[in-house]
């Protein structure tokens, strides 16, 4: 019976050490690592080059997480998602589908002005203007930044949403 209770006793504390949920001391970081990492954060304030507070973390040229809706919380994040990113001639760069979290993330070479679209089921939205960053968050997130409708988010009725076919002058 005392080997059996501490077996469970055992796995019930890793069930609570190492879950992906919340804050995790599991990791180096202090936090639970891995591609469903903390969907709608700005990736690239640590998985950028160097300059980094996480030297280790893979770097990324674009990243972050689509939602359902503007204000989405963070935990709903839309799997299957088809993010395409475009040279700024318009030749298709590389096509990224996002993760159960949501999120998305590439490490290929991104040309100043590239372009970003969203494919959903039978629908496409296109950035009306390039990224300023390949950190999504930096601007689509809560509260947005430089007119950015808010998270990253697909489906939607670009007029219903109050979406403007502009760029915000980055």
């Amino acid at each position: 019976m005392g080997m059996l209770f501490f077996v469970a006793a055992a796995a019930a504390l890793c069930a609570i050490g190492c879950s992906s949920e919340g804050e995790s001391a599991s990791t180096p970081f202090g936090f639970a690592t891995g591609p469903l990492m903390r969907p709608g954060d700005n990736c690239l304030r640590c998985h950028r080059d160097e300059r980094s507070d996480y030297p280790s973390a893979p770097s990324w040229t674009a990243a972050g997480t689509v939602f359902p809706g503007p204000d989405s919380q963070a935990s709903d994040g839309v799997p299957d998602v088809r993010v395409l990113l475009f040279g700024a001639d318009g030749a298709l760069l590389e096509t990224l589908v996002t993760n159960e979290a949501g999120n998305f993330y590439t490490d290929a070479k991104l040309p100043e002005g590239f372009r970003v679209a969203l494919e959903y089921e039978d629908e496409r939205i296109d950035m009306p203007c390039p990224p300023p960053t390949g950190g999504c968050a930096a601007c689509h997130g809560v509260p947005a930044v430089g007119g950015a409708p808010g998270r990253l988010f697909i489906p939607q009725a670009p007029e219903a949403a109050g979406i403007h076919a502009e760029c915000t002058g980055f």
